[in-house]
């Protein structure tokens, strides 16, 4: 039975809960009324018989009086009034505990609302487990939104962190140039097109790392690629062409795709660019596409050293390397993995890295939508 009960949802609940106390108020009131009725019957008989038995009494006599059955009517109507007020005063008190038990759980709710409300994310909602289906559902969600809203407010700081220190570092060094070169009493012409030099490539990387915050911004506000019909096989050459660093193009799959053509060829630059800083100058890079099932994938594979399989889905995390000063000193960011997973998943594809067959990297991604590929 206990068991039953814990199945019901809320709304089944409270529909026996109430049915109950209704069945309960009626009932006392019918047994209660039921007896006055019977022992008022019992006095109509008596007074009858009374009556029977005084032969000498007028009718006038007898109606001087109230009746029997005007008497009787009487009391089943005091009774009614009063066991029924009664029972409606239950039935209310019952309903009133009932919904009290019921909004429990809610006033709980409300609670950690508020606490989330001033800033504090760790209290989450506790609520027993034979509590109604609905409640323990609506528990689930919102401990769940909580744990999201936790994990994004731990990363945005994160990410402004890194996104701090990653704008210092280029500041730093430009301040020290400028100083160096302040230092000097009369300083040379070489001397200033070294600063200069310096300081127009730290600038390069503020730049860059500006843009990509950017890029990056407008991807979380929602902004939607600007899809329209290209096709595949040229517009992945023409993509390749572009992206700097340079990458030997393999095979490609024919057919046509609704994409965004300046989102996704960024894309492709971002991972051409990657695969170029870990390959190195003299390594090979290669990108080739193939059709899979009304889906155009694209590969882009290194011969560098590889991404060790730990790291492989940490790589498109924003700011994550697996060699920092590598990448700081050849000009990386740390965001260009991160934007190209934001991309691709804007356009409902997916992105990984693996293994390539040329030793190193291999960073794959799919988008959805191919027609007439082979």
């Amino acid at each position: 039975m206990r068991g039953r009960w814990e199945r019901l949802g809320l709304r089944g609940r409270l529909t026996l809960s109430f049915g109950a106390i209704v069945i309960v108020a009626f009932g006392l009131v019918f047994i209660t009324v039921r007896a006055q009725m019977s022992h008022e019957a019992a006095v109509i008989h008596q007074e009858e018989e009374r009556e029977t038995e005084e032969p000498g009494a007028t009718p006038g006599e007898r109606h001087d009086s109230e009746s029997p059955i005007e008497d009787a009517q009487s009391d089943v109507e005091k009774t009614f009034l009063v066991v029924g007020a009664a029972a409606l005063v239950a039935a209310l008190l019952a309903g009133y505990l009932l919904a009290a038990r019921t909004a429990a759980p809610l006033r709980r709710f409300a609670g950690t609302a508020a606490a989330v409300g001033g800033g504090d994310l760790s209290p989450r909602v506790e609520v027993d487990p034979s509590a109604a289906a609905e409640l323990r559902t609506l528990a689930d969600a919102f401990n769940h939104m909580l744990d999201r809203l936790e994990d994004a407010f731990a990363r945005q700081r994160g990410f402004v962190s890194d996104a701090s220190h990653e704008l210092r570092s280029p500041l730093t060094a430009i301040r020290g140039q400028i100083e160096v070169l302040a230092r000097e009493p009369d300083p040379g012409a070489a001397d200033v097109r070294r600063v200069e030099a310096a300081t127009l490539a730290e600038l390069r990387r503020v730049e860059g790392l500006v843009e990509e915050l950017l890029a990056l911004a407008r991807l979380d506000e929602g902004v939607g690629p600007a899809r329209r019909e290209l096709d595949a096989d040229a517009f992945l050459r023409e993509a390749v062409a572009a992206a700097p660093g340079g990458a030997s193009l393999g095979s490609t799959a024919a057919g046509r795709i609704d994409l965004d053509p300046d989102m996704v060829a960024r894309v492709i630059r971002n991972l051409v660019e990657n695969a170029r800083r870990h390959a190195g100058p003299d390594g090979e890079v290669t990108v080739a596409s193939t059709a899979l099932a009304g889906r155009l994938r694209v590969d882009v594979d290194d011969d560098g050293p590889g991404i060790p399989p730990a790291e492989r889905e940490r790589v498109f995390d924003r700011f994550h390397r697996s060699d920092a000063a590598r990448d700081r000193g050849s000009g990386g960011s740390g965001l260009g993995l991160a934007i190209a997973r934001a991309i691709v998943e804007a356009h409902g594809g997916t992105i990984r890295a693996a293994a390539s067959p040329a030793g190193g990297a291999r960073v794959s991604f799919e988008l959805p939508g191919l027609r007439g590929g082979r």
